[in-house]
């Protein structure tokens, strides 16, 4: 009888000690959890390494903010060169380190993608859509005016990406119930509020004319404009609304002088107003006081001295103290734009400034998270406080702005005011 049968079903293993006797099943078992306890470890390992290289994929190395800028058509008299402002605004903040963002655990870079938009509504939405699926913006700029802004605001809304429109506050973006969009500024029918508190405060003026160029934007301002001189005490003595596109102002200024308002209202874009003023002047048109909505640098160049004494808007000017003035002042100079030229440049340091903030608080790149974080900000900015309404208005508005001497001054009100209104000026 051999080994194997003395042992009944053992298997005998030699060793130096002489044989070692195993039964087969646990053998067999042995090598089973060896092979289990193997394939688990690997397991282990391999999925370690997938998530690691996932992480390590997914970490963000930029801060992508998509826009597009009207660097040519009719509204690049107003924004032409402001590519050159998102990047001195990139260029001075990432030389500071960059926007921190706490689920990188680290500062982030800022990169500005920009577009030609072409001051068309349809040419922004498709940029937008690109910036959304090719270029992965992490959060985008809207474009300038309110029937662009329209048009590009849908691309956001459909893939819920957050927009944070600028100097478009036409009722008319905001009343369609829009999640995913929040503007710096306030509504347009409050556009002008603080003109026509300081006319009520001096009482000397009692009639009013308004021109209107039949677009989004001064449509809304004209609306509110209408309501805020009812409540200061004026009487609308002429209504004028016209298309954009008009060059002959003859009948309309014929009519207003026929009425001799204290005040001619024009509510309309650069353009048209350049028109309108020179027409005006020529044939003696001559109320107490022109206000002119945009009456920035281009105007006041188009004009020469028939731009003096115009009151009009702005955002900021040299004097007023909120905010970080001294990185605006740094980011004008990096770009090379004059803030008397574009006077819209603070509404867009407003606007870098909450994505800035946006971001850091949030702390992700993550777009609901931005999102929900932009709809409860509140921050100080050079223009003021900004925060959110429920539909995403915003609570940046203008100063009433004179130029006086080829140099604009705000007028209104007395705490921020940089020159005393002249009324009515030496033109008028």
């Amino acid at each position: 009888m051999d080994i194997d049968e003395l042992c009944s079903g053992q298997r005998a293993i030699p060793t130096r000690d002489g044989p070692f006797f195993m039964e087969r099943g646990k053998m067999k078992t042995y090598k089973n959890r060896a092979l289990y306890l193997s394939f688990i470890t690997i397991l282990t390992l391999v999925t370690i390494i997938f998530f690691a290289k996932s992480t390590f994929a997914e970490s963000p190395k930029e801060i992508r903010i998509g826009a597009t800028v009207s660097m040519s058509g009719k509204f690049s008299t107003e924004i032409g060169p402001f590519k050159k402002l998102m990047d001195a605004y990139a260029t001075t903040i990432n030389a500071r380190g960059g926007i921190y963002v706490k689920s990188a655990g680290a500062r982030l870079p800022v990169k500005f993608i920009v577009y030609d938009d072409k001051s068309d509504g349809p040419t922004a939405r498709k940029f937008y859509e690109r910036l959304i699926s090719v270029d992965k913006a992490d959060i985008l700029l809207g474009p300038y005016s309110s029937p662009v802004t329209f048009a590009a605001s849908v691309a956001a809304e459909e893939n819920k990406v957050p927009f944070i429109a600028i100097c478009a506050n036409s009722d008319k973006i905001y009343s369609r119930g829009f999640k995913w969009i929040v503007c710096v500024i306030d509504a347009a029918p409050r556009y002008t509020h603080r003109y026509w508190d300081m006319i009520k405060a001096e009482g000397w003026a009692k009639t009013v004319a308004f021109v209107v160029e039949d677009t989004l934007h001064p449509q809304g301002v004209y609306r509110g404009a209408k309501k805020l001189a009812d409540s200061a005490g004026l009487k609308e003595v002429s209504l004028n609304v016209l298309p954009a596109n008009t060059h002959d102002f003859t009948v309309a200024i014929m009519k207003i002088q026929n009425k001799s308002p204290d005040i001619v209202f024009v509510s309309a874009n650069v353009p048209f107003s350049i028109a309108f003023m020179r027409q005006a002047r020529e044939l003696g048109l001559n109320p107490k006081e022109f206000h002119v909505i945009h009456h920035g640098g281009v105007f006041k160049n188009g004009l020469g001295v028939g731009s003096e004494d115009v009151v009009g808007q702005s955002y900021w000017t040299q004097g007023m103290n909120y905010g970080n003035p001294e990185l605006f002042a740094e980011i004008m100079k990096h770009s090379g734009i004059s803030l008397d030229d574009f006077p819209w440049a603070p509404a867009y340091m407003m606007a870098f400034e909450t994505a800035t903030q946006a971001i850091e608080r949030a702390g992700s790149l993550d777009r609901e998270k931005l999102m929900a974080t932009l709809k409860h900000l509140k921050v100080m900015t050079v223009g003021g406080v900004v925060s959110f309404a429920e539909n995403g208005v915003g609570t940046i508005n203008t100063y009433p702005s004179q130029i006086i001497g080829g140099q604009y001054h705000i007028v209104w009100p007395p705490e921020v005011a940089t020159a005393r209104h002249q009324y009515p000026g030496s033109k008028n």
